[in-house]
């Protein structure tokens, strides 16, 4: 690839994106954030077409090479085996931008429904493939379940991004509440259910991360959802950050699903997973930490100036971790919580 770099032109984005020769559109603008409708990267599914509005690019497969001077009408391109020859200007519907979030409602088809415990189940979804219906969702995101009546409940995307169209939810039966059994019987008598779906602030990217930060994750009950989803992200793209997992329960039996993060423990040298009890007279076979799940992390770390902590649980629990953290130099700004835009603190 030399050093040629041409001027990618986005709608009406004031900054354009530079692009080196060889490189493709796609690419170039994945690399600078951005985000748009694509599948096979290959030139097959055309799903990543685009409006070539002026300039001239050259199409690696469907092999072909376009020019365009008239910016009042498309040239129709593939921006995954395009790459420039000159300065382009292009037009893509539904791109997303840095940071900007699309969020969509779709109709999901339900995989599976699989009890984890006395009361958690994992629940299989399935995206649809249709390109225009395509979303992406970075690890740590949350969707809403939408009933037939327009009621909705949020519930953490517990599979990570790299999973595609495969989606898992942790959703915890509660029998007193007549919302989590509407949820539970449309769940378990119907094919598909309606998603809205990315929402949350509360996300990680790998290819983001400085390499030296250690993150530190909490979760309580079925916030290990969120925590998996993360993990596995980090996981995927192998990252070397040191990661320490925090799971509190109030009995040994909430602990559904221990077996996942301890085989990660054991594959992974960076990653520790601590799981604790609050209740231990009520776990008569439990041989792990006891206590509370901010305790435990104070018993561990002496200085917590230099981590980044994701919180996933109660909003009691989320600000009695960071009270707990701030007594070791920790800052509010290093914590990452759902808690903080839905419960904030007065």
């Amino acid at each position: 690839m030399s050093d040629t770099v041409f001027l990618l032109h986005l709608n009406d984005e004031p900054q354009p994106v530079p692009v080196r020769a060889g490189e493709s559109l796609l690419d170039a603008l994945e690399g600078a954030g951005y985000r748009m409708r694509k599948s096979c990267r290959n030139g097959v599914c055309e799903i990543c077409e685009i409006g070539l509005q002026r300039g001239t690019v050259k199409q690696r497969y469907p092999c072909a090479t376009y020019n365009n001077n008239n910016a009042a009408e498309n040239v129709r391109v593939l921006a995954c085996t395009a790459t420039p020859l000159t300065d382009v200007w292009v037009n893509i519907e539904g791109l997303i931008a840095p940071g900007e979030q699309s969020v969509k409602k779709l109709v999901c088809d339900i995989k599976g429904i699989e009890s984890l415990n006395h009361d958690v189940y994992r629940v299989r979804l399935q995206l649809p493939a249709t390109g225009s219906l395509a979303i992406e969702f970075n690890a740590g995101q949350y969707l809403d379940v939408v009933l037939p009546d327009g009621k909705q409940a949020s519930f953490s995307i517990g599979s990570a991004p790299e999973q595609g169209r495969d989606l898992e939810l942790h959703i915890r039966h509660i029998p007193d509440s007549d919302m989590s059994n509407a949820i539970m019987d449309h769940l378990k008598s119907e094919s598909t259910v309606e998603l809205e779906l990315p929402k949350g602030d509360c996300f990680l990217q790998a290819k983001a991360l400085n390499p030296e930060t250690h993150f530190i994750f909490g979760a309580a009950s079925t916030g290990f959802a969120q925590v998996k989803s993360v993990v596995e992200h980090l996981l995927a793209n192998q990252v070397p950050n040191p990661i320490t997992i925090y799971w509190g329960a109030r009995i040994e039996e909430d602990m559904y699903l221990e077996r996942l993060p301890q085989q990660w423990e054991a594959e992974h040298a960076n990653l520790t997973f601590v799981p604790v009890v609050s209740e231990p007279e009520n776990s008569p076979n439990w041989k792990g930490r006891t206590g509370l799940l901010p305790e435990a992390v104070l018993e561990d770390f002496s200085d917590l100036s230099g981590v980044e902590i994701f919180a996933s649980g109660s909003p009691a629990m989320v600000y009695a971790l960071l009270d707990a953290a701030e007594t070791r130099g920790f800052n509010e700004k290093q914590m990452h919580s759902d808690v903080f835009a839905y419960a904030p603190r007065g």
